[in-house]
């Protein structure tokens, strides 16, 4: 008798054990537990930077859990994403970076350099805005139109100028893909960044530069700088005196965008949570009206839309690099 209340007593210590394991590993497995990092790979300040402060806030509120935005800047944007493509896929580390992503190990490809990361390392999450661009001179500027810039151009080869805020980057890249599709050279003029080539623009150092609406419009309404024409198949209705490049019949269409990212072995189950919480964030109204304040656009896309969106995207800015081979 006495054995066998041991024996009884014994399996209810174990039985009890064993749920209690249970409950933590099942505690373990709900995500998130603690804070997600959001890895921006630009420096304070800049439109990822920007963007990622402004989602924080609902994109806490949706994951229930602190939602700490880190700067790991450097090499473009290639340390900070490579940092996230070599992370733990456990969720807690998220890539939010520009469109620039797209050609970075491009990028170093064609300048015989290994690549610090693989586009096929990082799993898209949600695109959550869009910066659409226009070509932009100074207001004293004698190119009053779009066709006064290409007829120039046309008439005296590499010698008008453009600045960028860095080779290969989202300044210089949709430049290039708009001098491609137009038959022109130019004469590109790089800046370490998009402060200094605002700068370079308004002091006459460059003739024109694309750039984006969150940039130039305040720009734009002082008389500062003249708009020749959005980028894209559509006008701007905060500036419907702006033709677009599209009307011309120049098929530019570079859009700049913001997005999230995670290592591509991230579980399917914490990928479902990172989904529903960027979408949640991104239809929050006063994230929506911080953007849309600073002249940025909500554009969000799910998971698989981003994903389509990207590879088509990456595809023609990549065929861009590849043409405009080497960099010195």
């Amino acid at each position: 008798m006495k054995n066998a209340l041991q024996m009884t007593r014994r399996r209810w210590l174990l039985a009890g054990a064993a749920g209690i394991a249970s409950n933590l590993l099942a505690a373990q497995d709900v995500f998130p537990s603690r804070p997600v990092n959001l890895i921006v790979p630009f420096p304070p300040g800049g439109l990822a930077d920007s963007v990622a402060r402004q989602l924080a806030p609902s994109l806490e509120g949706a994951l229930g859990q602190p939602v700490v935005v880190q700067n790991r800047a450097g090499a473009a944007g290639a340390i900070g994403a490579a940092a996230v493509a070599g992370a733990k896929p456990d969720g807690y580390s998220i890539l939010f970076t520009l469109s620039s992503l797209s050609t970075l190990p491009e990028q170093a490809r064609v300048n015989q350099q290994k690549p610090a990361f693989l586009l096929s390392q990082l799993k898209p999450v949600a695109r959550i805005s869009t910066d659409p661009l226009a070509i932009v001179v100074r207001a004293d500027s004698p190119l009053k139109t779009l066709s006064d810039l290409i007829g120039r151009a046309r008439t005296r080869p590499s010698e008008m100028s453009y600045g960028s805020s860095g080779n290969y980057g989202t300044v210089h890249m949709p430049v290039e893909i708009f001098a491609h599709e137009a038959q022109l050279k130019f004469n590109h003029i790089p800046y370490a960044g998009g402060a200094p080539l605002m700068v370079g623009l308004l002091g006459g150092q460059v003739d024109f530069t694309m750039l984006p609406r969150s940039s130039i419009a305040s720009h734009v309404r002082v008389g500062k700088l003249r708009i020749l024409a959005t980028v894209g198949a559509e006008a701007w209705p905060q500036f419907p005196f702006a033709p677009s490049t599209g009307a011309s019949g120049l098929n530019v269409g570079v859009l700049p965008w913001t997005g999230a990212f995670v290592p591509f072995d991230t579980p399917p189950n914490v990928m479902e949570r990172l989904q529903s919480a960027f979408r949640i964030a991104a239809e929050n109204s006063e994230f929506k009206q911080a953007l849309l304040r600073a002249e940025g656009s909500p554009a969000y896309l799910d998971a698989d839309e981003f994903r389509t969106f990207w590879d088509q995207d990456a595809a023609r800015l990549n065929q861009a690099v590849r043409r405009m081979g080497k960099l010195e």
